[in-house]
């Protein structure tokens, strides 16, 4: 019986395979791979490998390599001893997961120097644990979100590291290819977020369940979590609709919807107020942003800016001079 991992929750056969590999490979003390796109929560995978393998008891250290400066890399890992001497070491990583496991993630952007270090540092506990007679040190686990064998083809990843590596592959699927775990994790994020904020009792309206089910998740399941997460938090009343999710992401919504969302929650006030003069107030303010948007995205070209707002130069220059804008 695994560990409960609730943010890869699902019953999808990509998801209930990911949970067959990982009760396959949690006995071992071979080093594994674990690749998926960005918000597949690979971190979470790793963890429940140690959890439900004999090193559960010992520590589990996360080393998130595109944190760590490279020059600092070896260091960190290894110690100033470098990877051959891995057992005298004093503050290293590696020292700090004996007997446990050590997580590698983003492990793609470790240069040729390093990768040969963690390459030979592999092949030792590999040759003084034969047999399984003793177990390594320490096991090994890095995570990727690129595809290491084409980064391997352009020559910036060792292919013996590689190899050794892929020799106990799990692959995350991402939640696009996933769909019937959608709304699982989506009920599961929301009692969550409901119980965390203690905002009352909340539900999905059927237009938030369509939306959720039918929109491609780029960012994955942290995504949906983070979406779920702001929904509870900022929808009004105890049904979350489709409104309520995309508001804070104007790439799930169109431009009407968002300024819609936007301002009925700033004039919610504004109209308590008499003679505030709405109308000029808002259309000044957003035609203020939207110019000074465009300037600093198109770098002060005001040509450049004048057409892709659609409108003459000369009208440009005078809105630069009324609103004394700068860019």
């Amino acid at each position: 019986m695994l560990t409960r991992i609730p943010h890869i929750m699902g019953k999808s056969p990509k998801i209930l395979k990911v949970f067959r590999e990982i009760k396959k490979i949690a006995p071992q003390d071979t080093a594994i791979l674990i690749s998926g796109e960005k918000g597949c929560y690979k971190e979470l995978i790793a963890r429940a490998i140690h959890d439900n393998s004999p090193r559960c008891k010992g520590p589990f250290i996360k080393v998130d390599l595109a944190l760590i400066p490279k020059d600092s890399m070896e260091k960190e890992l290894f110690g100033k001893d470098g990877p051959l001497e891995v057992a005298g070491l004093r503050s290293s990583r590696i020292d700090e997961a004996k007997f446990g496991t050590l997580f590698l993630d983003d492990v793609s952007v470790m240069d040729l120097n390093l990768q040969a270090g963690l390459y030979a540092f592999l092949k030792r506990e590999e040759l003084e644990s034969p047999n399984r007679i003793s177990r390594p040190a320490v096991r090994v686990i890095c995570a990727t979100s690129e595809n290491l064998k084409e980064v391997v083809q352009k020559g910036v990843f060792r292919k013996d590291l590689y190899d050794i590596l892929n020799s106990a592959h799990i692959r995350i699927p991402a939640l696009r290819e996933r769909k019937e775990d959608i709304l699982p994790l989506a009920q599961y994020f929301l009692e969550k977020a409901v119980e965390r904020f203690e905002t009352g009792a909340k539900e999905f309206s059927k237009d938030a369940t369509d939306f959720l089910v039918k929109y491609n998740w780029p960012r994955n399941v942290r995504e949906l979590e983070d979406m779920i997460k702001r929904a509870v938090l900022f929808s009004p009343g105890g049904v979350i609709g489709r409104k309520d999710l995309v508001m804070g992401d104007v790439n799930c919504c169109s431009i009407k919807e968002f300024l819609e969302e936007k301002l009925k929650r700033y004039l919610k006030e504004m109209t308590q107020l008499e003679n505030c003069n709405l109308y000029d107030t808002v259309l000044s303010e957003v035609e203020r942003s939207l110019i000074t948007i465009v300037l600093k995205a198109t770098g002060g070209n005001q040509l450049k800016a004048a057409k892709t707002l659609g409108i003459n130069r000369n009208t440009l220059r005078a809105k630069i001079k009324e609103y004394k804008i700068r860019f």
